[in-house]
């Protein structure tokens, strides 16, 4: 890994900016309370036993009233500069939050252009290259036909002459009729000629061109990953763009009367979406139409020897920092029977203090079946629904006996990571999350309160953290970790350049996690501070196994 950088959290711009609010609202405070100040002290300038001594004493009374107006017209002055800076500040900070604004909504709008023409182009472009390769390999296929034949031709042309000539030195005579000779090499060069022969050429030059082809396709395949992985922007030009790139692909057929009309019927969005929360809606919808991502009603796998309680299987082991934390996401992925575990580990404290560790997707079948962190999963939870997984953490956690008041921290990778986004932004959710831990995962959309501590990793190269098409908030509560994915080691070529397909892991995660770890960052280091409770004193480990109903 060639190192990580930090945003947001507790030394980001967002907490600065928080700071900056508070001190402009505690200058506006203490502006008013001098104000007041000021005033009090002017009242005494016209207290009627001053102006009774006045008259007694008129120099004196003088001095007096002098030093009142001086202090409190000193008073007023400090006051109104404390109040400017107030106002100050307070505008730089609205300046700066406006201006984030601006450049973020002119970035949506310039991805959603730019994906609008690729939309436009793809289908066209497509077309044209699919021609183009078959007429280039068609033509090919067929120059390789001719020369073979015309080989074929020459090499029996050649074995017809060689036979003649054989046949004309035992029988001299032959040459006394020049007819005759030319109808024997005719017909000697006519029997040596084989079809077969130009099939069996033919066939042999496009195999060995096929297999060049499928040595090269690895090479060419890892150069496209790398490349990708290098240029990973181009998908938050797509994630972002969204609405851009489906009006752009359907751009052509829209210009038919009544296409657009029928496909607001089919995605029950008005068509082309607005907004990337349309797009997400109208595949979603769109796929449901045709049977598809049913997410149905999710819950726990039940104990073979008591039906009436979940299975609850325990487990040896501990989890103290961050690594640890990422190395279970890779176990609870591989469950028995294709089932994966929603891990849940009760820290003894005090004060007590509960992990709840969510799986990843592991069925990619837009049906959804009886495993329930599956794409169906997926769409659903980038649509900021309650999922079948979630019901399933939510039966896991109730199953656990964790009070609604204990802290509780929400992690996982992929949509393990989504899921807690989701739960933790839900204001119904009935249990004291304060902290979430997510990595490779989409949750930049979610409303997660600023009460909730998060710390997100993400790589350069993952394109699954960059489906949710923007940034992560830079706020106080928010820390994000990126970086370039790390190489696990081995042989493997896919194990040493991750690129854009193998990005996407678990493991590497694991790496990122222990980097993070030992970073020294001041946001990070907060984070982690306020999550110690969770990584220390005795533990208890229990899986569940989540499925839908």
């Amino acid at each position: 890994m060639s190192g990580i950088t930090v945003s947001g959290g507790a030394g980001g711009v967002g907490a600065k900016l928080d700071d900056m609010r508070l001190q402009a609202q505690q200058l506006a405070t203490l502006s008013t309370e001098l104000i007041g100040r000021s005033g009090t002290a002017a009242a005494k300038a016209v207290d009627g036993d001053l102006l009774e001594s006045t008259i007694l004493s008129p120099v004196t009374g003088a001095a007096a009233e002098g030093a009142i107006v001086l202090a409190s017209g000193s008073l007023l002055l400090v006051a109104t500069e404390t109040g400017v800076s107030a106002v100050f500040l307070e505008g730089a900070v609205v300046a700066y939050e406006t201006a984030d604004q601006l450049i973020a909504a002119a970035t949506v709008a310039l991805h959603n252009g730019v994906a609008f023409v690729i939309g436009v182009l793809a289908v066209p472009v497509g077309l044209v290259a699919a021609a183009g390769v078959a007429v280039v390999g068609g033509a090919w296929m067929l120059t390789v036909a001719g020369v073979n034949i015309v080989v074929e031709g020459v090499d029996s042309l050649v074995e017809g002459a060689q036979q003649t000539l054989d046949q004309i030195g035992d029988n001299p005579w032959l040459l006394l009729s020049p007819a005759g000779v030319a109808g024997l090499f005719t017909a000697n060069s006519i029997a040596a000629y084989s079809p077969q022969e130009v099939i069996d050429r033919t066939a042999a030059t496009y195999a060995d061109a096929l297999a060049r082809l499928q040595e090269l396709a690895p090479i060419a395949g890892q150069a496209a990953n790398e490349w990708l992985g290098d240029n990973a922007w181009i998908e938050d030009i797509l994630t972002d763009g969204a609405p851009g790139l489906l009006a752009g692909l359907t751009f052509l057929p829209g210009l038919l009367p009544g296409f657009n009309g029928l496909m607001s019927v089919v995605t029950g969005q008005g068509w082309p979406p607005l907004t990337y929360e349309q797009a997400i809606d109208a595949i979603a919808t769109g796929g449901g139409r045709f049977g598809l991502f049913d997410d149905g009603q999710g819950g726990l796998a039940m104990d073979p020897d008591d039906p009436s309680q979940p299975l609850a299987v325990p487990r040896d082991r501990t989890v103290t920092d961050l690594g640890d934390l990422l190395q279970g996401s890779a176990d609870i992925d591989k469950g028995e029977d294709e089932l994966s575990n929603i891990r849940v580990i009760q820290s003894a404290g005090p004060p007590p203090s509960w992990i709840v560790q969510i799986p990843s997707t592991q069925v990619w079948d837009p049906h959804g079946g009886a495993i329930s962190n599956d794409l169906t999963s997926d769409i659903a939870a980038m649509q900021g629904e309650q999922t079948a997984l979630g019901q399933a953490v939510k039966d896991a956690m109730a199953a656990a006996g964790i009070p609604p008041t204990d802290p509780v921290m929400l992690e996982g990778f992929s949509l393990g990571g989504i899921t807690a986004g989701s739960l933790a932004s839900d204001p119904d959710f009935g249990y004291n999350v304060t902290h979430v831990v997510t990595a490779g995962s989409p949750i930049a959309r979610f409303d997660i309160p600023d009460d909730v501590q998060v710390l997100s990793m993400e790589f350069n190269e993952d394109p699954v953290a960059r489906l949710d098409g923007q940034g992560n908030p830079d706020s106080a509560n928010w820390t994000t970790i990126q970086g370039d994915a790390p190489r696990l080691g081995g042989v493997n070529p896919e194990q040493q350049d991750p690129g854009i397909a193998s990005a996407h892991n678990a493991q590497r995660y694991e790496m990122m996690a222990d980097e993070t770890s030992s970073s020294g960052d001041p946001s990070v280091d907060a984070y982690l501070d306020s999550a110690s409770g969770f990584f220390s004193g005795d533990q208890q480990v229990t899986d569940y196994s989540p499925t839908r109903r």
